[in-house]
């Protein structure tokens, strides 16, 4: 497949916008460390590695053999995991009592690297049961039996924290946790943003479990910590802050690894859609490349499942056997290890993959990678290209517009030589210390441990208060009732580790039918909207009804024809204001007629209907007239973000502002590296409302983080926004078409009244803080609201009126049942009210609790 895309770029036949060679580079030795010499394991690796180890590998043992904790930063396929395996094994030979935990962070890395951890063993002479695996994929009956017979168990973050964690109250359980000599950490650069921030709670957790059940007058050492990754950028800094140790540091500079000549290339498609000409090159590779494999990565799970139908259906009966299989998230343990077989054995000559098959997989066969679009980060960018060229010369090819690095004021070999971005963790958002609060006061319960925060454990500043919030009896503030409401008794299995405080829905195609896949909310609304046309495992599937009630939230799909495609219709309505109970840390300037402010919002997306093969657009409204499961279905959370406001006729045009929003979040996230799907951006039903009272709408854009409770990725655009209007103008300024030019124009527009803005605190908070004696502000009689139900904001619903219950704010309120039902009416508490999307539907006014009316304070309590 190499010379075959060697042929296809020498051709001239396709738009090679740039192209460069990475070289081959020879591999640099060092000696075995002695304190290896009387190890099997110094045995082995003297009698496989004559000449030595990667000088990386030997150094990094080293480090560990005096008792460091040590991160190993070096390219892909240099040889990390021999590192640890052998630190691994020489402490269980060296003492039998001796655990060790390995963490992958994808269920698919267990399975694969188990294989190599077993032959390790074997080769040493132990048996290969000291070795154990525990995901998702094992049955609950087998997993204690696992943990009393293995020394060294490999597991995602994911079953440590919903199966082990809950289950500490078990003698297999807590004989493992309080023999751990090792932690260890493959693919750490995963280890960032949600699931790494989760992750960080979690081994704290865990040590703070292991200090209980070893003793206080215990003398044994702190667990030793090792992790391996290509592509972190502060390593040391990075896994200090995400374990709260110190770490000595193996990087880039220390490499001795081998490696093969590799082509870079970008390939334009100026007149095809991205897909068709992936689909175009994947045909190509399959029809003249004899030897090898190619590997396609697309950044949508619906893309990877059209990709893959289009080149099967494309490619003729002989290359249908050997052609490409589709790789993502949400498949069956089953389905995932079906594919890895078909990869490895060479069934399936190609598999077009989500971000899921970035990491340490194996499969050296795979000379060819195409990219759909440009690496959403350059951590992606390296990781993609290492899997390529493992065995032999390989080459990576970036399909995109001519202008894909251009319009960001690079080249493709600029961006190959940056150096990676660097890893963020939020540990302070207080939605997720609440979580894991809630996790460690359930742990100490079943360890009967004392209830004060764990000693000896580095936890974030201010996670005390949240837990102490979160315990039993804790004084809970009612902004976290939703979140503890998920939390349920399990709080281990009701926060899942990638996501904070969202369901999960299954995928099945019944009632009773074993579930086949799974999504989260923000996953559904885009893939799994009732009537759209889901894809798994390059099959088509209608999809027919939501199941939202019962213990397990589940989607039912029927199959169907793989030519019927859909694309949802989402609206998006933000609700935000900038007063000072909605700012962040006093994040607020203005000028004449404008502002920047970085605030907390309530963001609601709702998906109103699908566009068709067609392109007819079938509304809820009308569907559901004739079927009651084709309603609309919405996403309601709370998060942060940053809104921009020019309050002029020429910003307030919809195709001014749509574009502005859309290039800010674009231009910001690939600036700092953050996920597409991490950030969104809104120029349209963005409601902004004063300490006066006043609403803000028409003038301004928002751009904001689509994690529950928020992560403020956002944060950087309010402190660095004229750094990233100058990256605006320099992508205009790269670009020469007359389009760019009008938009060079308003760029510079924009950057000369941004200039303007100083900062300022915003007046006449006493609307919102100063509440008038003997007054509480309220919804009015007839607004629109929305009641927060099972830790969701289930339902709109309309105010009737206020009153006091034992001293409880309630509202009665009007519930609308569902099509030929009549209205409910109940009391509801006042802290489960918010208010709607929709600031027109809903405002507060002044109640007197004492004659239960509406009425104005008097006059002095308007005073300053």
């Amino acid at each position: 497949m190499y010379e075959a895309i060697q042929a296809l770029l020498d051709s001239k036949e396709f738009s090679i916008i740039e192209s460069f060679n990475m070289e081959e580079r020879p591999a640099r030795y060092a000696e075995i460390p002695t304190f290896l010499s009387n190890s099997p394991l110094g045995s082995l690796l003297r009698q496989r590695y004559a000449t030595g180890l990667w000088s990386h590998q030997a150094k990094a043992l080293e480090m560990l053999g005096r008792g460091d904790n040590v991160v190993i930063s070096t390219g892909t396929a240099s040889g990390k995991s021999l590192v640890f395996q052998t630190l691994a094994l020489h402490k269980v030979v060296q003492d039998s009592s001796s655990r060790v935990v390995v963490f992958y962070p994808l269920r698919a890395l267990v399975s694969d690297q188990l294989r190599s951890w077993k032959e390790a063993a074997q080769a040493i002479g132990l048996d290969e049961t000291i070795v154990g695996q525990i995901d998702g994929s094992v049955p609950f009956h087998d997993r204690d039996t696992i943990l009393q017979e293995a020394r060294v168990v490999v597991m995602t973050p994911d079953v440590c924290h919903a199966w082990l964690m809950s289950r500490l109250a078990m003698p297999a359980v807590r004989n493992f946790v309080g023999a751990l000599s090792t932690v260890i950490m493959d693919e750490a650069h995963t280890l960032e943003g949600v699931f790494g921030s989760n992750f960080a709670f979690l081994l704290r957790r865990l040590m703070a479990a292991r200090n209980h059940l070893i003793g206080r007058g215990s003398q044994s050492q702190e667990p030793q910590l090792v992790a391996a990754t290509a592509t972190i950028a502060n390593p040391g800094e990075h896994m200090r802050q995400l374990t709260g140790a110190d770490f000595s540091v193996v990087d880039h500079e220390d490499d001795g690894a081998p490696r093969y000549e590799r082509i870079v290339a970008h390939i334009a498609c100026a007149e095809q859609s991205e897909l068709q000409l992936a689909n175009e090159l994947q045909r190509r590779v399959l029809h003249h490349g004899r030897e090898g494999g190619f590997i396609t990565f697309v950044d949508s799970r619906k893309g990877v499942e059209t990709l893959t139908i289009a080149t099967q259906q494309d490619v003729d009966e002989l290359a249908k056997n050997l052609a490409v299989v589709p790789y993502r998230s949400g498949y069956t343990a089953a389905d995932r290890q079906r594919i890895e077989r078909e990869l490895q054995n060479g069934t399936r000559r190609g598999v077009v993959s989500t971000s899921a098959l970035e990491l340490g997989i194996d499969l050296p066969h795979l000379r060819v990678g195409f990219n759909v679009g440009v690496p959403a980060t350059r951590k992606a960018y390296r990781q993609r290209l290492g899997r390529v060229g493992r065995s032999g010369p390989g080459a990576f090819i970036i399909i995109g517009p001519p202008n894909a690095f251009t319009r960001y004021g690079t080249s493709l070999e600029e961006y190959h030589r940056m150096s990676v971005e660097p890893s963020y963790l939020y540990l302070d958002n207080r939605f997720m210390q609440f979580a894991h609060g809630r996790c460690l006061a359930v742990e100490r319960e079943s360890l009967a441990a004392p209830s004060g925060l764990p000693t000896r454990v580095n936890w974030p500043e201010r996670f005390g208060e949240i837990y102490d919030a979160a315990k039993p009896g804790g004084n809970r503030p009612p902004e976290f009732d939703a979140i503890a409401e998920l939390g349920g008794d399990t709080p281990q299995r009701g926060y899942p580790l990638r996501n904070v405080g969202e369901f999960n829905y299954q995928i099945r195609r019944g009632r009773n039918a074993d579930s086949f896949g799974d999504v989260n909310q923000s996953q559904a609304l885009r893939e799994c909207y009732p009537g759209g046309t889901y894809y798994h495992y390059a099959q088509a599937y209608e999809v027919a009804s939501w199941f939202t009630r019962g213990f397990e939230p589940f989607i039912q799909v029927k199959p169907t024809n793989p030519r019927r495609r859909t694309s949802p219709r989402i609206t998006t309505w933000i609700n935000t204001g900038i007063t000072s109970s909605d700012l962040i840390d006093g994040h607020f300037i203005r000028g004449e007629n404008g502002f920047l402010a970085e605030c907390q919002m309530q963001i609601t997306e709702r998906v109103e209907g699908y566009v068709d093969a067609q392109g007819n657009y079938l509304s809820y409204q009308d569907l559901q007239q004739h079927d009651s499961n084709m309603r609309p279905r919405s996403r309601n959370f709370r998060t942060s973000g940053v809104v921009f406001c020019i309050d002029e006729d020429w910003f307030k045009k919809q195709s001014v502002k749509g574009r502005v929003a859309d290039r800010l979040r674009e231009v910001f996230a690939h600036e700092y590296s953050l996920l597409p799907h991490d950030i969104g951006s809104a120029a349209t039903n963005v409601s902004v409302r004063n300490a006066d009272g006043i609403v803000h709408r028409g003038a301004c854009i928002a751009v904001f983080d689509t994690t529950y409770g928020s992560l403020r990725f956002t944060e950087n655009l309010y402190l660095q926004f004229a750094h990233i209007l100058e990256r605006l103008a320099v992508a205009a300024e790269a670009e020469s078409d007359e389009d760019s030019t009008d938009f060079k124009a308003l760029v510079e527009l924009i950057r000369e009244r941004f200039a303007t803005f100083t900062a300022s605190v915003f007046a006449g908070d006493k609307l919102f803080d100063d509440v008038p004696s003997g007054y509480q502000q309220v919804f009015t009689e007839g607004s629109r609201v929305c009641f927060r139900e099972h830790g969701q904001i289930a339902r709109d619903v309309e105010i009737i009126e206020p009153t006091l219950m034992e001293g409880r704010l309630m509202y009665r309120v009007k519930v609308e049942a569902g099509p030929g039902l009549a209205a409910t009416r109940k009391w509801v508490p006042a802290d489960r009210v918010e208010p709607s999307a929709d600031a027109d539907s809903w405002e507060f006014a002044w109640w007197n609790p004492a004659t239960e009316t509406y009425e104005d304070p008097p006059d002095e309590a308007d005073d300053d």
